[in-house]
């Protein structure tokens, strides 16, 4: 399981190493112990200096990648930063290796065409209500499913499923707004074609 932890029972080294590590082949079978990542740090075992970084993450989750390729999200990977373009947005996924975390940046708005052949030149800020992830594959699930409900948002689509509690709260005060403009349209014709109905306006 991805969120195994692995340490090597024919050694005093205190290293636990996550899946795929490459250290890991060099331990024999029989000294290989899989436990959680809780439990080694409560036996003193500390992180794996090659594991704790994002070219760990970046190879080993080279399935997550080619999955949301499928789904038409855009990677380019410059300098352990991992940028990923969907069809409305821009990211950017920042190993943080004291918290062992995914941090999660998005492009801020502006009116500049994106670049994505140089993407680490845009401005990003920290994504509030998902600041972290716990690998590539989370973060990318996020992404896929906030950029998918803004582009169905932005044309105008009447969202029937939702991902979490947050996008259906927030899609409940989208219809509402609509259903305001509406309104405030219908009133606004009624109002230029009979003129003495701004006398019965109240407000």
């Amino acid at each position: 399981m991805r969120n195994e932890r692995i340490v090597s029972l024919g050694t005093n080294s205190l290293i636990y190493h996550k899946q795929g590590c490459r250290y890991v082949l060099r331990i024999k079978r029989k000294n290989r112990m899989h436990l959680s990542k809780q439990a080694a740090e409560d036996m003193g075992y500390r992180l794996c200096k090659c594991c704790n970084s994002m070219n760990h993450h970046y190879a080993t989750e080279r399935k997550s990648l080619a999955l949301y390729r499928e789904k038409k999200l855009e990677f380019n990977y410059i300098e352990g930063s991992l940028f990923v373009k969907s069809e409305v947005g821009c990211w950017k996924l920042v190993y943080v290796r004291r918290e062992d975390k995914i941090a999660i940046y998005h492009r801020s708005r502006t009116d500049k065409p994106l670049d994505f052949t140089q993407p680490q030149y845009e401005i990003y800020h920290r994504q509030k209500d998902k600041m972290y992830a716990s690998g590539i594959a989370s973060a990318l699930h996020y992404i896929y499913e906030h950029d998918k409900y803004r582009a169905a948002v932005e044309r105008g689509e009447k969202i029937m499923k939702f991902s979490n509690e947050r996008y259906r709260r927030r899609e409940t005060k989208v219809q509402w707004r609509r259903q305001c403009r509406r309104i405030d349209s219908l009133f606004k014709t009624l109002e230029e074609e009979n003129p003495e109905y701004k006398k019965l306006s109240f407000c």
